[in-house]
C-alpha cells in the first residue's frame, strides 16, 4: 500500500496545527515558570494525558515493537512491571508529593536544597548525559518508522531526521511547556484511536487465537514465559521493577507534569490513572511487533518491521491518519525531552554560578537557546551513530548512567535523615562507573550491527550490570553518610 495524496494531507495537517498551536501558547508565555512547568496549573484531565502522550512517543512504540519481533509474547512483562510502579507511586504519593510541596522546577533542583551545589550540578551533568544520548535515537527510530510506513527512499532518512527535528524545535521554542500540555491533549486523544485502530487491523489480519497460536510456533515456549526467557529472566525483572521506579520519580520529563501539577495531592490521582493506559502502552506495540514477525518472517529486520507490516495491512485512506498519529507521539516525546534537558541545563547548571541570579526573561531566552542546541546536537548524533543492540537495551544503559545515583540520592534525602553531601557524590560517581564505562565502549568500538566485544560487555550480562549499578548507588550513599569522620556539621534538611 502506498501513501495517496489524501493520505498526505491529513498527515501534513497535523504538523500545521502544532505551529498554529505554538503561536498562540507563546502569548501565555509570561515568565520562566510558565515556559518549563505551565505556570504550576495543570489538573487531573491534562495530567494524564500529558504524562502519557510524554511517555507514549514514536520511539516507546518503535522499541516495545523491536522487542515483540525479536522475543514474542514474554516482553509484555516490561508492560507489567512499568504499570506497576506507577500504580504504586499513585497509591502512595511515594516522593513525588514531597517534592512537589518544594516548589521547585527540576528534580536536581532538590540535590542543592538538601546537599550542595556540587551535587546539584553532578546530578544535572549526568542526566543531561543520559538525556542527550537518547535523543539522537529517538530521532533515529522516528525516521526509521517514516520511511518504512510510507515507503519512501531509505536514502531520505537524514532529510526525514532533519525535517522532524525543525518541526519540533520551533514549536517548543515558540510556546514551551504550554504549547506542550496544550498539544499533548491533542496526541493523547488522537494516539490512543490510531493504537486502537492498528490493533485492531493486525489481529484482523492474524486472528486473535491465530496471533498466539502462529507465535507459539515462530518463537517456541519460551515466547511465552519471561522468566526462563534468555532475554529476561528473574535478574531483568530486579534491574526493571527498580528502573520503572526510577523512571516514575527522576526522568525530567515526567518531573516536569508531577512539578507542574496544581496540587501536590494531585499527583497521586494521576499516577494511578495512567498507570493502566501503561500496560496499553507496551502491550499493543509488542502484539504488532510480533504480527509484523509473523507476517514478514524472523529474518526480517526488527526495527523496520512494524512500520513496513503496518504499511501493508492498512486499507486506502487510512495510512494518513495513523501517520498522523504517530507524528503525534513523535513530536509529543521530542518537544518534552527537549525543554525537560534544556531547562535542566538553566536550571541546573548555568544557574547555580551565576552570583546575581539570572532574570525570568533571560532564563526563558536560555532555555530556548539550548532547546535548539540540544535539537542540532540530536540530529548529528542521530545520523552519526549507529545501534549495535536493539534500541531498548541502549536507551536502559544510558538512563542508568542517570538513574543509579540519583535513586538513591533523592530517596535518602527525602526519607533518611542522615544522608549528607558526601553519601550523595559517592552515589552519584559509584552508580555511573558501569554505565558510562559501558556506553563509552560501545560507542568506540567499531563492529557489525548486534556484536559489541569490550571489557565492560564480557565481564557482566546486561541485567546484572543494571542491578549492580543501582546496588553501587545505595552502597555509595550508605557508606558516605554513616563514616564516622565525614559528618559536615549544619547538615541540610528538606
Amino acid at each position: 500500500m502506498k501513501f495517496s495524496a489524501w493520505d498526505w494531507i491529513l498527515a501534513s495537517l497535523y504538523i500545521v496545527m502544532a505551529f498554529v498551536v505554538g503561536v498562540a501558547a507563546r502569548k501565555r508565555v509570561k515568565n520562566v515558570a510558565d515556559f518549563l512547568v505551565a505556570g504550576r496549573q495543570i489538573r487531573f484531565h491534562l495530567g494524564v494525558a500529558s504524562l502519557v502522550a510524554t511517555e507514549l512517543g514514536l520511539v516507546t512504540v518503535m522499541y516495545f515493537a523491536e522487542q515483540g519481533f525479536r522475543y514474542g509474547f514474554a516482553a509484555f512483562i516490561i508492560g507489567v512491571i512499568w504499570s506497576a510502579a506507577y500504580l504504586l507511586i499513585g497509591s502512595t504519593g511515594f516522593v513525588v508529593e514531597r517534592v512537589r510541596r518544594l516548589e521547585i522546577m527540576t528534580i536536581t533542583e532538590y540535590f542543592e536544597l538538601r546537599y550542595s551545589k556540587g551535587v546539584r550540578v553532578l546530578g544535572a551533568t549526568l542526566l543531561i548525559i543520559a538525556g542527550v544520548l537518547s535523543l539522537g535515537v529517538f530521532l533515529k527510530l522516528g525516521a526509521v518508522f517514516m520511511v518504512h510506513f510510507t515507503n519512501i527512499p531509505e536514502t531520505s532518512i537524514h532529510l526525514t531526521m532533519t525535517i522532524l527535528v525543525v518541526v519540533v524545535v520551533v514549536y517548543t521554542v515558540l510556546g514551551g511547556m504550554v504549547s506542550v500540555v496544550v498539544t499533548d491533549f491533542v496526541q493523547f486523544i488522537l494516539l490512543a484511536f490510531c493504537m486502537l485502530l492498528a490493533t485492531f487491523f493486525v489481529f484482523n489480519q492474524h486472528g486473535f487465537l491465530g496471533l498466539f497460536e502462529q507465535a507459539g510456533n515462530l518463537y517456541g515456549r519460551t515466547a511465552f514465559n519471561p522468566i526462563s526467557h534468555p532475554e529476561y529472566g528473574w535478574s531483568f525483572i530486579a534491574y526493571w521493577s527498580v528502573f520503572a521506579i526510577s523512571g516514575c520519580i527522576l526522568w525530567q520529563p515526567v518531573a516536569q507534569r508531577v512539578l507542574a501539577a496544581q496540587k501536590p495531592e494531585l499527583n497521586k490521582a494521576i499516577f494511578k490513572a495512567t498507570s493502566l493506559m501503561f500496560l496499553g502502552r507496551a502491550f499493543l506495540p509488542i502484539v504488532w511487533g510480533i504480527g509484523a514477525a509473523i507476517y514478514l518472517g524472523a529474518q526480517f529486520d526488527a526495527t523496520a518491521g512494524m512500520p513496513r507490516f503496518l504499511s501493508e495491512i492498512f486499507p486506502a485512506g487510512m495510512l494518513g491518519f495513523f501517520m498522523a498519529g504517530m507524528f503525534a507521539a513523535s513530536m509529543s516525546t521530542d518537544s518534552s525531552y527537549l525543554l525537560a534537558w534544556s531547562s535542566v541545563i538553566v536550571q541546573d547548571v548555568i544557574g547555580p554560578w551565576r552570583k546575581n541570579g539570572i532574570s525570568d526573561k533571560g532564563r526563558v531566552f536560555l532555555a530556548r537557546l539550548f532547546v535548539i542546541i540540544i535539537g542540532a546536537l540530536m540530529l548529528t548524533f542521530g545520523i552519526w551513530h549507529e545501534l549495535k543492540g536493539t534500541a531498548f537495551r541502549y536507551l536502559l544503559d544510558v538512563t542508568t548512567i542517570y538513574y543509579a545515583g540519583g535513586l538513591a540520592v533523592l530517596v535518602a534525602g527525602l526519607y533518611w535523615k542522615r544522608a549528607n553531601t558526601f553519601g550523595a557524590y559517592l552515589a552519584f560517581i559509584f552508580g555511573a562507573i558501569l554505565p558510562l564505562a559501558y556506553v563509552v565502549e560501545d560507542m568506540a568500538i567499531s563492529s557489525p550491527a548486534g556484536e559489541t566485544a569490550g571489557f565492560v560487555s564480557r565481564l557482566l550480562p546486561p541485567n546484572m550490570r543494571g542491578v549492580l549499578s543501582f546496588a553501587l548507588g545505595f552502597v555509595g550513599i550508605g557508606l558516605g553518610s554513616l563514616l564516622p569522620f565525614i559528618q559536615p556539621k549544619g547538615q541540610k534538611s528538606v
